[in-house]
């Protein structure tokens, strides 16, 4: 047996207008509170699933640079414990040059995605363009941090992990490379939910990559909210242009 639709439409909105007479009949105040706390609840779900998106992406960015560099570094030590027991036979020849390519590829796979990057003298200006874009958000601080290595970061994982592990030498005739460096900018905005959201969905959603790794967000007075935000790109250079 089919519902009647025409019934329960009916049904639907009597129950609708039953709640609606039952919300004007509350005190003024009253009703002030409760349609505040409604708009609360929906923008900070709204809010809530926007970050969660954006970390989980951030999180993915960031795992594949660390697996790209471990390469390297592997890459590194094989070569650097070769080139100390090296002969002149044919075999250990045709395995140097062969770690040597792929070490040149793990290199080039560095540089294609600092590419992708905004560069870190960029990243000023890349920010004040975005915010430039949203009227409403105003902008209460922002300041620079300090540089970090992320090949540094990688080592100490891989000595905590084998204690007896000895760091690999780079011998001279070694491709150069200093690492990848993070750099990063920290801002604090204030605006309400919906503006926000929209301006960490435009972050993430730029031609040139910026990532984050830290927010925090607090109700100054409704509807307004600060929102700290820590930004980074990741570069194959450690100078940082200091604002």
């Amino acid at each position: 047996m089919k519902p009647d639709v025409k019934a329960l439409k009916k049904n639907a909105h009597a129950k609708w207008q039953s709640w609606c007479d039952q919300f004007s009949a509350r005190p003024r105040r009253e009703r002030a509170i409760l349609a505040g706390v409604l708009i609360f609840g929906v923008g900070f779900l709204l809010f809530s699933f926007g970050i969660d998106a954006a970390s989980l992406k951030t999180r993915a960015m960031r795992t594949e640079i660390t697996t790209t560099q471990n390469e390297l570094l592997q890459q590194q030590a094989q070569l650097a414990a070769l080139q100390t027991t090296l002969s002149p036979d044919a075999a250990n020849q045709k395995r140097l040059s062969e770690l040597k390519a792929a070490l040149n590829e793990v290199n080039s796979r560095l540089n294609r995605f600092e590419q992708g990057m905004v560069s870190p003298s960029r990243m000023q200006g890349f920010l004040e363009d975005l915010l430039a874009r949203h009227r409403s958000i105003e902008l209460l601080e922002l300041k620079t941090l300090p540089p970090q290595a992320i090949s540094a970061q990688v080592k100490k994982s891989a000595t905590a992990t084998d204690p007896q592990a000895t760091p690999p030498t780079e011998p001279a005739s070694l491709p150069a490379t200093d690492g990848i460096w993070q750099h990063g900018i920290e801002l604090r905005l204030a605006g309400n939910y919906p503006d926000l959201l929209n301006y960490l969905t435009g972050l993430e959603s730029m031609p040139q990559r910026l990532m984050w790794n830290s927010i925090n967000l607090t109700v100054e007075k409704y509807p307004r909210n600060v929102l700290t935000l820590r930004v980074y790109t990741l570069s194959l250079d450690k100078d940082w242009l200091v604002m």
